[in-house]
């Protein structure tokens, strides 16, 4: 990615805002989840089916789509999404029939994926260098910021409006997005030439997870997603009543968390950052399974964790720029920190049900510190990596 010598903040914002229609694929659905249930006359799971189904497209298409991103191009992948997105969300507002919304939600998993290969890439390439870090953490809020948006007003419009005029308006608001970066967006200048050619498929993924540059901000990426959207449902639920004034502090914290990590990264390496990180995320887990058996100071400790939580995903993010320093590389990172993040965000959840199911405190405190311990292990063996990198490349 070449060096940009002055940063354009609009096309940042931009950006962002795109980031955050396609995260409220997933918002609007849990906002409108029992309402939903109740419309189409589905049991739970099958709600939850049709929740998860945007996630799970970005599980098994999430590399795929980091490597065609330089044959398609950013500028087209990303409006061809929002398009989309704002087509089947325009769908969603009419009658259908529960196979039929399903339908628009593994499509929609698609739109949603497109978005965040392209929006990052996009943005990484419009900042100048010492804006990057910065820019790529207010990126790293686009799923809280969605939520919290989601949630501020959204239960007002939905008893107002109604469900169908919410798919109404998030479609206007794809379509919308569409239009407007594709008038402010520079065409795309990545031509088929650059994209990888030759390799199947799974040797296209093998070469993303092999290159350590690529795989590293995935595989950290999932420590924070295995826990981020779990720790957003238990925290809560560990709150006196006295304390219920953290409640909608704990999703603040999380954002400021993500965010605030592109200023750190300023100053310091996200990879240093992470390593102090992890070790700090399974303390304050510990620390708030302390504070349940207690009965003392377990809001404060959930806000730590929460923003220490945000820390770690927000630095994760900033690895991309970091380590990768090709559009194209960067695409395949974005692929894997997509495939990633959609796993961590499968299997989070009900690893924290069923830990807390056995043990209300530590078992929100276990996987908390298996994620920390995990994270742990990847920063020393990416570091190990880069202090390696001179000499391969000496040796090469």
């Amino acid at each position: 990615m070449p060096n940009t010598p002055s940063t354009h903040w609009p096309r940042v914002l931009l950006l962002w805002g795109c980031g955050i229609l396609a995260a409220m694929q997933f918002a609007k659905i849990s906002l409108a989840f029992p309402l939903l249930q109740q419309h189409f006359g589905v049991s739970t799971m099958e709600m939850g089916w049709a929740l998860s189904l945007v996630g799970v497209v970005g599980l098994s298409l999430g590399v795929s789509m980091g490597l065609l991103a330089p044959r398609i191009g950013y500028r087209r992948l990303l409006c061809g999404g929002l398009a989309l997105g704002g087509v089947l969300a325009g769908l969603q507002a009419l009658p259908l029939s529960f196979p039929w919304f399903v339908a628009t939600r593994v499509l929609e998993g698609a739109s949603h994926l497109a978005v965040v290969v392209a929006a990052p890439t996009l943005i990484s390439g419009t900042t100048a260098l010492h804006h990057r870090s910065i820019a790529m953490g207010l990126w790293s809020t686009f799923v809280g910021t969605a939520f919290a948006l989601t949630a501020a007003g959204g239960a007002q419009f939905l008893a107002f409006a109604g469900l169908e005029s919410l798919f109404a308006l998030h479609a206007v608001l794809l379509l919308v997005a569409a239009a407007s970066a594709w008038w402010a967006l520079p065409q795309d200048t990545v031509l088929a030439a650059r994209a990888p050619h030759g390799a199947g498929l799974l040797a296209r993924h093998v070469r993303t997870y092999t290159d350590w540059r690529t795989a590293l901000p995935g595989l950290c990426f999932f420590c924070y997603t295995g826990m981020a959207v779990a720790l957003l449902t238990f925290l809560p639920r560990g709150l006196a009543e006295a304390e219920r004034w953290a409640a909608p502090i704990l999703p603040l914290m999380g954002i400021a968390g993500t965010f605030g990590a592109g200023w750190l990264t300023r100053r310091s390496s996200p990879m240093r950052l992470l390593q102090l990180l992890y070790p700090c995320l399974g303390l304050a887990g510990v620390l708030c399974a302390w504070s349940a058996l207690s009965g003392w100071g377990y809001a404060e400790a959930a806000i730590a964790l929460m923003l220490i939580s945000g820390l770690a995903g927000g630095c994760a993010f900033a690895l991309i720029p970091h380590l990768n320093h090709d559009s194209a590389q960067q695409a395949r990172a974005n692929g894997a920190v997509a495939q990633m993040g959609n796993l961590g965000a499968t299997l989070g959840p009900p690893l924290f049900a069923w830990s807390t199911a056995l043990h209300s405190a530590w078992g929100l405190a276990v996987p908390v510190v298996m994620l920390a311990a995990l994270g742990i292990l990847l920063t020393a063996w990416g570091r190990a990596m880069q202090g390696s990198a001179p000499r391969n490349r000496q040796s090469h």
